[in-house]
Formats: C-alpha cells, sequence, structure tokens
C-alpha cells in the first residue's frame, strides 16, 4: 500500500484521538501511548525514507524487469561486443537501454535474467552475460554442421549494486543470431 506523508498526517491525528484515554490533554505525557507513539513515529520514518511507499513486511516496492528482443538479425559481430536488443516490451524502472543493450540496476538487490539466442543453420552465436565487466555465465548456440537452426537459453540469479551494468556480450562466433523475437534477454529484481 502506497500513503504519502500528508495523508499519514490525518490518519495519526484520528488514531490518536481515538485512542487517548479520557480526560487526557494533548500536553500531558501519557505513559500508555508511549509504545503506539513509538510505533507511529517509526512508521513515519519509513514512509519518508522510502519516498513515501512502504509496505508491512518493510520491502521495497519498487518494481523492475525487463523484456527486450532484437527486430532484426545480427551477423558477423566481434568478439566482446554488447548485443543490443532494440525492441523493449516491458521496461519497469526504466533500466534497460535500448541504444546501449545495457541494463543498468535502479535499485540493489537479487535479480533473475535469462536469454535465449537462435542461430542460423550451420552458423554460431556464442554469448555471455557480463556484469559490468565480470563474466557471469556463457550461451552456446552452435548450429555448426546442422542442417538446421539452433536455440540455445541461459539464465542466471546474482546480487547486484544499484547503477551495476548487466548486459549480453558476443563470446567468440558472433556469426548470425535471428531477430524477430527469436533472440530474447529479460530480467528481473526478484
Amino acid at each position: 500500500m502506497y500513503l504519502s506523508y500528508t495523508v499519514l498526517n490525518p490518519i495519526i491525528i484520528a488514531i490518536l484521538i481515538i485512542t487517548m484515554p479520557q480526560g487526557v490533554s494533548c500536553q500531558k505525557s501519557c505513559t500508555g501511548n508511549a509504545g503506539l507513539m513509538k510505533s507511529i513515529q517509526y512508521q513515519l520514518k519509513l514512509v519518508e525514507a522510502n519516498d513515501g511507499k512502504c509496505d508491512c513486511a518493510h520491502r521495497s516496492l519498487e518494481k523492475v524487469g525487463f523484456f527486450v528482443s532484437s527486430s532484426g538479425a545480427l551477423e558477423n559481430v566481434g568478439t566482446g561486443a554488447i548485443v543490443i536488443y532494440d525492441s523493449v516490451t516491458t521496461n519497469l524502472g526504466g533500466g534497460y537501454d535500448k541504444s546501449t543493450g545495457v541494463f543498468s540496476a535502479p535499485v540493489e538487490g537479487l535479480y533473475y535474467f535469462t536469454w535465449t539466442v537462435l542461430a542460423q543453420e550451420d552458423k554460431s552465436f556464442y554469448t555471455q552475460l557480463n556484469l559490468n565487466n565480470t563474466v557471469v555465465a556463457k550461451n552456446h548456440a552452435g548450429a555448426n554442421g546442422i542442417s538446421t537452426h539452433m536455440s540455445s537459453s541461459q539464465s542466471a540469479v546474482i546480487q547486484i549494486q544499484k547503477n551495476d551494468g548487466v548486459s549480453i556480450r558476443v563470446h567468440s562466433g558472433g556469426k548470425y543470431m535471428y531477430g524477430d523475437k527469436w533472440s530474447t534477454f529479460s530480467g528481473f529484481k526478484i
């Protein structure tokens, strides 16, 4: 539930009026309400610290997730190049940049990433998931010597910090990857 500080103020005043014993003035401290006041003050601090957003479990309510695909085929892409998925279906939190192919984490947390590559028959397109400049996982879509297309998927669960960059890069053999939503990249905060 999202509550702003301006909405909480009247609610807190109403709670205090309802819970205050008869005959007790607001100028006098009441030990019976001390626990209630501390709880209300704590909840207000949480709301202020989270830009007016909180929940009962005190977790961040910010949803982060993206799903992108390649609109066209990629051919003869060099080793280390970032695979740019230019067709964005979902981008909650605004972390994925379709011009660079990099997802920048808007918040710290545990994330799940997955990607799929469809390589053309008798060709390959090997990729890797990078966290900043570190390889986390690799994907082998190799159809060399095969007379049909080869699809390959990979996934990873990683803890990342705010503003860390996650991308799919060509590992080696970026000969031919199908687009038209056959090759995709997605991730979300768990």
